[in-house]
C-alpha cells in the first residue's frame, strides 16, 4: 500500500514539473522549432556606399554618448562628440565585421531574453550604419556565446546568432576611435635631437657613420660632455619618439596653460631628413645615382603637467592643437638626465641578458644557433649583443 502511494506521488510530481516546464517554454517563446522563413534577414550592405557609423556603447552611470564616424574621401574622421582624426585601422575593422555578418541561427524570439543575451536597449552596443542621408541598418551587438555573437535588429524581438566574435570591434571608448599617433617618422630619418628640461640641456647629431655624437647645445649657458656617453641610449629614445603614440587625450577645450605647457616641463626638438628610396635597377643596367636627401624638417614636442592623479602627462606637438596624454615612463624618457644617457660602467654589464619570451634572434642566439647554447661560436658576438639590447629597449618603449 505504501509503495503504491509512493508511485502515485511520484507520478503527480512528474506531471507538475512537466506542466511548469511547458509553461516556461510557452512564456519565453524561444522554441527551437524555427523555420528558414522565420529567420530575419540582415540588410545587404555596400561598403563603398557607407558614409557614417554611429556607435553607442552602454555606460554604468549617466547617458551614453554616441560616437559618430564619418567618411572623408578615402579617410575616416571622428565627427562627434569631438572633431578629430580617426584610427583608420579601428574603423576598417568595424567595417570588415559588418560586411562579414553571417547568420548561424536564432538564439531567442522573445524580448524577455534580450537582457540575458546583452542585446537589450540598455545593454547592447548600438551600431547605426548610414549611407548618405539614409540609415540602412541599426543593430544591437551583445554577448559572445558558443563561438557566436548575439545580434538584434533594432525594433525586433528576434535575437540572431552570427558567426565569430565581433563585439570587440565596436566595444571601444572614444579615445580608441581616435588616432593616437603623435609622430610616425622613420627613426633612421632623425638626424638630430635636443632635450631640454630641468634635468639638463643635451644636443645630439647623427654622424655619417650612423653614430650619435654629443654637441654643445645652441645658446646653452652650461655645457659639459656626458661622461661615458652611450650613443645607443640616444638611439633607443629616438626609436621611441619617432613612432610616438599617446594613451589618451586632454579634455575638449583644455587650454595650454591648464595642460602645463606655459612653460613646458620638457622640450624635444627633432630634425628629420628623409632619404628617398633608390629606384629599382633592371638586370644589366647601371645603378642610378643615390637620391639626394630631402630638405630637413623640424618637429618640436612639449611635455606638460601631470594628467590628474594618473601616472601620465600631457604632451603636444607644436603647430597641432591636439593635446595628448602619454605615460609617465615615456614622458621621463623625453626629459633625460645625463645619467640616463650614460653607458654602463665597465664590468657592470650583465654576463647574459634576460631574453623575454617571443624575442626573435633570427636563429643566431637561440639554442642550437651560432653563438647559442649547443651551437658553434661559444657566445653571442658583441655586435649582435648590441642589436639585441636595442631591440629590447625598443620593445620596452613600445609596450609603454
Amino acid at each position: 500500500m505504501d509503495s503504491q502511494k509512493k508511485l502515485i506521488g511520484a507520478a503527480l510530481t512528474f506531471v507538475v514539473l512537466l506542466g511548469v516546464a511547458l509553461y516556461v517554454v510557452k512564456e519565453r517563446g524561444d522554441s527551437n522549432e524555427v523555420t528558414e522563413d522565420s529567420v530575419p534577414e540582415l540588410p545587404t550592405l555596400d561598403r563603398d556606399s557607407i558614409t557614417a557609423l554611429v556607435i553607442t556603447t552602454p555606460v554604468e552611470e549617466g547617458e551614453p554618448v554616441p560616437v559618430r564616424l564619418e567618411r572623408d574621401g578615402d579617410q575616416w574622421r571622428v565627427a562627434g562628440p569631438v572633431q578629430a582624426d580617426a584610427d583608420q585601422s579601428a574603423v576598417n575593422t568595424a567595417l570588415d565585421k559588418l560586411m562579414d555578418l553571417e547568420i548561424t541561427g536564432v538564439a531567442a524570439q522573445n524580448a524577455s531574453s534580450h537582457e540575458q543575451l546583452e542585446v537589450s536597449d540598455d545593454k547592447g552596443i548600438r551600431v547605426q550604419v548610414v549611407a548618405g542621408e539614409e540609415t540602412v541598418m541599426t543593430i544591437l551587438v551583445g554577448a559572445f556565446r558558443s563561438r557566436n555573437t548575439m545580434v538584434r535588429l533594432a525594433g525586433e524581438d528576434t535575437v540572431l546568432s552570427v558567426s565569430g566574435s565581433i563585439k570587440y570591434a565596436f566595444n571601444k571608448e572614444l579615445k580608441d576611435w581616435r588616432n593616437r599617433r603623435v609622430l610616425d617618422e622613420e627613426p633612421s630619418d632623425v638626424v638630430a635631437i635636443r632635450f631640454q628640461s630641468e634635468n639638463g640641456d643635451y644636443s645630439f647629431q647623427r654622424s655619417e657613420e650612423e653614430a650619435w655624437l654629443q654637441l654643445e647645445p645652441e645658446g646653452a649657458e652650461d655645457y659639459a660632455p656626458i661622461e661615458r656617453f652611450g650613443p645607443t641610449k640616444v638611439q633607443s629614445i629616438v626609436s621611441s619618439v619617432a613612432r610616438l603614440r599617446a594613451v589618451n587625450f586632454g579634455a575638449e577645450g583644455m587650454s595650454a596653460t591648464d595642460a602645463g605647457f606655459e612653460p613646458p616641463s620638457g622640450t624635444v626638438t627633432l630634425t628629420v631628413q628623409e632619404t628617398p628610396e633608390a629606384p629599382e635597377v633592371e638586370e644589366g643596367e647601371e645603378p642610378a645615382a643615390a637620391p639626394a636627401p630631402g630638405p630637413p624638417r623640424t618637429i618640436v614636442l612639449h611635455v606638460g603637467a601631470a594628467h590628474g592623479d594618473e601616472r601620465e602627462l600631457y604632451l603636444r606637438r607644436v603647430g597641432d592643437d591636439t593635446i595628448y596624454v602619454v605615460s609617465q615612463y615615456l614622458a621621463d624618457r623625453l626629459r633625460p638626465s645625463g645619467e640616463d644617457l650614460q653607458a654602463p660602467e665597465p664590468g657592470s654589464e650583465p654576463a647574459t641578458p634576460m631574453m623575454p619570451p617571443g624575442l626573435n634572434l633570427g636563429g643566431l642566439g637561440g639554442p642550437g644557433g651560432p653563438g647559442g647554447p649547443g651551437g658553434p661560436g661559444g657566445g653571442i658576438p658583441p655586435e649582435l649583443m648590441q642589436k639585441i639590447q636595442q631591440q629590447l629597449q625598443q620593445q620596452q618603449a613600445a609596450g609603454s
